[in-house]
């Protein structure tokens, strides 16, 4: 089934339900639909509730879908320069539903490159890191291989995404803490294994400093901004992270971490295991399960339960927002695709939206899913993406 059989369908089924209650199949299809993508629910919702689309989906009915999409298939041709996005042809079925007439694939379809104003290619973050060493060295572990030994005999190897601290075999005397640091350039991200085994996942515009070796008695990191920790577990010693405004003490767990200096909020969102988690700001200390989440800001504090997901889609490859604002969305956007963002106004920072897509995606998949809602539009000039009210 192509994608304008299958509006066909689902066009039928909206129809249906607003005369009547759904078959179990009906609403099976429907549901398989909002499966495909996270925005085919925000479009049923518009089309269900808007009364004046009635007429336009009953067009549908007047339609020869398999013409259309031969047709449409026929304008765009593996010879193009745009590919045709999944994005795109989503639009194309919403259109085909709205209005239900094969000229809209003359006008819309005809020369795709003409309005693609905002779908200039900005690229998404890419990996890559500064390491900088206890007696001052900087490294660029950016696209290549590099092997470093420690003093104490750690050896520091890091490949394409990743760098990995192995601690010598042999016993070396106890001796002062050396610390290095990693700091992430906006646009970036890496992986680091510290010297216990356990695996740190960093977000862009993130700085962790680390022991080369712990100690004894302690495993403490200090973190400024995002990073999810997957911690090697070791009863005898806790493992202690902390950042301007809360301190996390486990003993083998898995969770994220947000504190960017520059937000006012912070957050540890507990995957597994268990965390003792205190502010820094209010004195208070909580104890977190999985799926729950502590908040810390503005003088207060407190303990939610969430779906992890939506705070860990960042570490799996996704780009993942769920009724969050316009401002927080391209808070992080910026980070990633390494934009600046500027606002026609600021009462569009507050507007909702979802969205859900690939993390090493064009940012164009993102503008186009916003931009169908019809409630803002995107010009993208160079590094810098310009939202606007809508005509």
């Amino acid at each position: 089934m192509n994608t304008f059989e299958q509006g066909h369908i689902i066009a039928e089924i909206i129809l249906a339900e607003k005369e009547r209650p759904l078959t179990e199949k009906e609403q099976e299809q429907l549901e398989d639909w909002f499966a495909q993508d996270s925005q085919n629910f925000f479009l049923y919702e518009k089309l269900k509730y808007d009364d004046n689309l009635t007429s336009s989906l009953k067009e549908l009915g007047k339609l020869d879908t398999a013409k259309a999409y031969s047709a449409f298939e026929k304008r765009i041709t593996p010879t193009k320069t745009i590919k045709l996005s999944h994005v795109i042809m989503r639009v194309a079925a919403v259109l085909v539903i709205l209005v239900g007439s094969y000229y809209l694939f003359q006008y819309n379809f005809s020369s795709p490159q003409e309005d693609i104003s905002h779908q200039v290619a900005i690229k998404p973050g890419t990996s890559k890191a500064i390491l900088k060493l206890a007696d001052g060295t900087v490294v660029s572990l950016e696209n290549k291989k590099t092997e470093i030994k420690e003093l104490d005999g750690t050896t520091i190897s890091s490949d394409t995404n990743k760098v990995v601290y192995t601690p010598s075999e042999k016993r070396v005397s106890e001796r002062k803490l050396q610390y290095n640091t990693i700091e992430i350039p906006r646009g970036g991200e890496y992986q680091l294994t510290l010297s216990d085994g356990t695996h740190v996942w960093l977000n862009s515009e993130t700085t962790i400093k680390y022991p080369v070796v712990f100690a004894k008695n302690k495993r403490e990191v200090f973190i400024n901004g995002e990073a999810f920790f997957d911690v090697a577990h070791n009863e005898e010693v806790p493992f202690i992270v902390s950042t301007n405004k809360m301190k996390v003490n486990v003993l083998g767990t898995a969770f994220n971490i947000r504190a960017f200096d520059n937000e006012n909020e912070a957050a540890t969102t507990l995957v597994r295991g268990k965390v003792n988690v205190t502010s820094t700001q209010t004195a208070q200390t909580f104890l977190l399960k999985p799926s729950e989440q502590f908040l810390t800001g503005e003088g207060n504090s407190s303990v939610r339960k969430v779906d992890v997901n939506h705070y860990i889609a960042w570490k799996e490859g996704r780009i993942f927002f769920e009724d969050n604002t316009l401002d927080e969305i391209f808070s992080d956007i910026a980070r990633w695709y390494n934009i600046d963002v500027k606002y026609q106004n600021d009462a569009l920072k507050n507007l909702r939206f979802s969205v859900d897509v690939k993390r090493y995606d064009e940012i164009s998949k993102i503008t186009e899913i916003i931009e169908l809602t019809k409630k803002v539009k995107f010009e993208l000039n160079n590094e810098t993406i310009n939202i606007l009210e809508l005509d």
